[in-house]
């Protein structure tokens, strides 16, 4: 590590009503279906630190499976004091315009990963599925099933999140930095409710769902 450098550990961590996110677990959303959430992958683009001591990048393109628990990704930056965390939600367009075939296996990119949509010529970038029941009391198996799934350039976003605190990162040392999505905030914002019950496809041709939950999932986010 460089004499004037350190390190930042980002955590990118799911949680559902402040708990720890697990998949395939029973939660209740705003209307009082039963969710089960079954799987929940994303990219992120361009994720960088910025305040007094200016920008500092840490990850350009990454690939979050939150099946597999918490993404952590660590970067040497400059030492400093910083006051925000920037990033894009999604492949950004150059990226999202590129040929998979390119990217080794295990690159986020890659076509391995199976998030590239070959008829549209893009990745998906956020990819939500599982199943849900109106009954709220509902012990049963449940079937009906929910996968929104978003892409093309139109949903990409950005977003900047102030830091409750100044993130000082010192020379030699690490600095965490907790990134969290709240899972349970995906379908509803202070103006619109998503019904998974009647809203629950969007695979490139529910443009309008897809720009929904991006707003919703965007405004779920929060930096600790």
């Amino acid at each position: 590590m460089d004499g004037m450098a350190g390190q930042v550990r980002l955590h990118v961590v799911a949680t559902w009503e402040g708990q720890p996110f697990v998949v395939s677990q029973e939660h209740h959303d705003i209307l009082n279906h039963r969710i089960f959430v079954d799987g929940l992958k994303l990219y992120l683009s361009d994720v960088g630190l910025q305040g007094p001591s200016g920008n500092a990048d840490l990850l350009e393109i990454g690939l979050f499976n939150f099946g597999n628990g918490a993404g952590i990704h660590v970067t040497e930056v400059a030492s400093g004091t910083y006051s925000a965390l920037h990033f894009g939600l999604g492949v950004r367009p150059d990226l999202n315009m590129s040929d998979p075939s390119q990217y080794v296996a295990g690159h986020p990119l890659s076509v391995s990963n199976g998030t590239y949509w070959t008829w549209a010529s893009g990745y998906r970038f956020v990819m939500f599925d599982g199943r849900y029941d109106t009954d709220p009391n509902g012990t049963g198996t449940v079937l009906p099933t929910f996968s929104i799934h978003t892409g093309k350039n139109d949903c990409y976003t950005t977003r900047v999140l102030q830091a409750p605190a100044p993130i000082h990162v010192e020379p030699g040392d690490t600095t965490e930095v907790y990134l969290e999505f709240a899972v349970d905030r995906f379908l509803y914002t202070a103006t619109d409710t998503i019904d998974i019950s009647t809203e629950n496809q969007s695979h490139g041709n529910n443009l309008p769902l897809a720009l929904r939950f991006t707003d919703c999932f965007v405004q779920s986010t929060s930096l600790n």
